[in-house]
């Protein structure tokens, strides 16, 4: 998958309004393993930060294989053992 993230002036607004850097973001993005979940136009990626914080990253469809990002959070610790399950599971 040759994806494309960009980001916009209101990316960088409602990340800072979360505490999470874009480049946290960015390697959430580019993690393996990831959970990854497109549905429709919104895909989700989950996986953690090179420092081990959890990031749930919203994006939207902007064109082929292209995104914008639209938000970011912290996973709480019960969404972080979800996920890491998923992850054993071979889920990305």
């Amino acid at each position: 998958m040759d994806e494309v993230y960009r980001f916009d002036d209101a990316s960088y607004t409602t990340l800072g309004a979360a505490g999470i850097s874009w480049q946290s973001v960015l390697q959430v993005l580019r993690a393996r393993p990831r959970i990854r979940q497109h549905l429709g136009a919104v895909l989700r990626i989950a996986a953690p930060t090179a420092g081990g914080q959890w990031i749930a990253v919203a994006l939207v469809e902007d064109g082929d294989d292209e995104y914008l990002v639209v938000g970011a959070r912290q996973l709480e610790p019960a969404e972080i053992d979800v996920v890491t399950k998923m992850l054993e599971g071979g889920q990305r």
